[in-house]
């Protein structure tokens, strides 16, 4: 009974109108993080589809990019059920388009470790390595973007940025 309701749930979440709304419920957020914990593998999937649907909404991203959800993405993206991973990845990827996700993203210290290893692993099938090295070439722009807005100071002389040069403290030539 339990999987059918968040097969149900997930349902809902393929309607985009439906998304905004749910996203903003505490509850059920709650409901899809206990269901992407779960035991049972179709509960998971089942909840992180649900949870990939929501973080396509862009008034969401936002509120949805918390440590724990974050946390949860990765881990599943991790399983070896393949459409656990290509679930989890997507959602991180949609997760990854919006700015002011940019900083949830990094600061969790699973997310881009988990891009890192599926984009790099053999083992990871074809379409979530493409998705997992979109979402680190996304993060990686806006990242770019964030810092090519910062101002540097007038009296620092002139270099086209990244300098790719080292720094150290009263180093010894």
């Amino acid at each position: 009974l339990h999987t059918r309701c968040l097969e149900m749930l997930c349902n809902f979440t393929r309607f985009p109108s439906n998304n905004a709304y749910l996203a903003s419920m505490p509850k059920v957020i709650e409901i899809l993080t206990a269901g992407g914990k779960s035991k049972l593998a179709e509960d998971r999937l089942w909840s992180i589809r649900s949870i990939q649907n929501l973080c396509s909404d862009a008034s969401s991203k936002v509120g949805l990019a918390t440590g724990s959800l974050l946390s949860l993405l990765s881990a599943c993206a991790m399983r070896k059920d393949y459409e656990e991973q290509l679930a989890a990845v997507g959602a991180l990827m949609n997760l990854a388009t919006e700015p002011g996700s940019i900083v949830p993203l990094t600061n969790t210290k699973t997310v881009v470790a988990t891009l890192v290893h599926l984009a790099h692993s053999p083992n990871t099938p074809a379409s979530v390595r493409k998705i997992a090295c979109d979402s680190l070439a996304t993060i990686g722009l806006w990242l770019q973007t964030l810092a090519s807005a910062g101002t540097v100071p007038d009296s620092c002389p002139f270099s086209p940025l990244p300098t790719h040069t080292a720094t150290g403290w009263l180093r010894w030539d």
